[in-house]
């Protein structure tokens, strides 16, 4: 078989040539940076000690726990309205062309979004708040199916075997209570903080001037209109009473963890997978793409053989 990919070499035209070596030097590159590239990844993971939210080291870590919301409205699947942490979504529509009498049928995408809202990963030592926008994410449950409207009447458990229909839908989804492996920046903001007590007063009174009717409203005793020197300065002990009482919520709010995307290359992952399953995956990847490599170095070597170039 090589033999025979040698002498159609050898008698290609320079321009078929130069192609498929160039084709080759582009497997090889590519598959070499995405193995190697897996491999480090895979090894990071393995080496990369779990961390516990409440005694974690500011900087990059690994934590281990469940998936929760943070109070306020529920997070909810725009596809359908399944409630969540996390969610993907696409829909694409089935269009046909007629190119040089003959019929074509391809897949378009009509609407794409990735959901970027805040929500908790929580272990027996306490919650950080994850901000997942620029994460790899590994879902808990992946489906796709096909309708006949722009929405989806019906929404299947799991992937089905067999639908029918000119829209296809494909949803990802991170499931409340799902187990949530994540590597990724970790910070905390103390909940003990320095404060400012003149500073603040003269911004919150900035602040009641640009309302003068309110500022009029509590404050002008005797009805003339105008806030006098008395009537002033009420003013101004009921904002030091409102700042004194924000600094003594602030001084008592507990940290805040979070954990998001670091500034650098190193991987922000979110997974419902363990870590010994995504370690496996990402190694079964890289073992792919360092495949890919050897099989584009063994073309590029016949290719240049072929020509005596080797």
């Amino acid at each position: 078989m090589l033999s025979t990919l040698q002498a159609e070499l050898a008698a290609a035209s320079p321009e078929h040539f130069w192609l498929v070596v160039a084709v080759a030097t582009g497997l090889a590159l590519l598959g070499a940076a995405l193995g190697i590239g897996r491999l480090r990844h895979a090894r990071m993971m393995q080496d990369l000690p779990t961390s516990r939210v409440a005694s974690a080291s500011q900087g990059y870590v690994e934590l281990k726990g469940h998936a929760g919301l943070l109070p306020g409205p529920p997070i909810v699947s725009p596809l359908t309205a399944a409630r969540c942490v996390w969610w993907d979504y696409r829909v694409e529509q089935k269009t046909r062309t007629i190119r040089n009498g003959r019929s074509r049928s391809e897949w378009r995408t009509i609407a794409r979004a990735t959901s970027d809202e805040l929500f908790l990963l929580t272990d027996p030592s306490g919650s950080c708040v994850i901000d997942p926008h620029g994460a790899t994410v590994h879902p808990s449950l992946r489906r796709r199916w096909r309708g006949h409207g722009r929405r989806p009447s019906q929404v299947p458990e799991q992937s089905p075997w067999l639908s029918f229909g000119d829209y296809r839908y494909s949803e990802r989804l991170i499931r409340i209570g799902d187990p949530i492996y994540g590597t990724g920046l970790f910070r905390t903001q103390n909940g003990v903080q320095s404060f400012s007590e003149n500073d603040d007063v003269r911004d919150l009174l900035a602040d009641w001037k640009r309302d003068q009717r309110d500022l009029l409203k509590r404050f002008d005793a005797d009805g003339d209109g105008q806030i006098d020197l008395d009537e002033w300065e009420a003013v101004r002990q009921a904002a030091l009473v409102a700042v004194r009482q924000r600094h003594v919520e602030q001084a008592v709010a507990p940290d805040l963890h979070v954990l998001c995307r670091p500034p650098d290359r190193r991987p922000f992952v979110l997974s419902t997978l363990s870590e010994a399953a995504l370690t496996a995956r990402t190694r079964r990847w890289a073992a792919f793409w360092l495949l890919l490599a050897v099989a584009g170095c063994a073309l590029l070597g016949a290719a240049l053989e072929a020509r005596d170039l080797l």
